[in-house]
């Protein structure tokens, strides 16, 4: 049986820089934390060009995500944004936190 996938550069590239702006990452740390050239992650992003599976890997340890969000169009949100979530209230400050979480509940409330 053949799969309907078909690797979409551009579009994995886009996913990888919406998520990398979301964690607030420059591609310099990007290609620090996977130990592989700026270049290259410009022009993953660009979709200019395709990466290994390795590099796939290690762009979703950085980036803190998995490969379905980065390859799949319509994957189901994961629990990468929820781990992201967690460690960001983690690390902040009581006052953050608390707002945040306020926040949060009266958004729910009004959905």
């Amino acid at each position: 049986m053949m799969s309907d996938f078909i690797y979409d550069k551009v579009a994995v590239g886009i996913r990888i820089r919406e998520k990398r702006l979301a964690l607030h990452m420059t591609q310099e740390k990007v290609a620090e934390k996977t130990e592989k050239s700026l270049r290259l992650i410009t022009e993953i992003e660009r979709g200019a060009v395709g990466m290994s599976i390795e590099t796939l890997m290690c762009i979703c340890e950085a980036l803190k995500t998995t490969p379905n969000d980065l390859l799949l169009p319509d994957a189901k949100t994961s629990d990468s944004e929820l781990d992201w979530l967690i460690e960001v209230l983690s690390n902040a400050s009581d006052h953050v936190r608390s707002s945040a979480i306020d926040i949060l509940r009266s958004y729910l409330r009004s959905t």
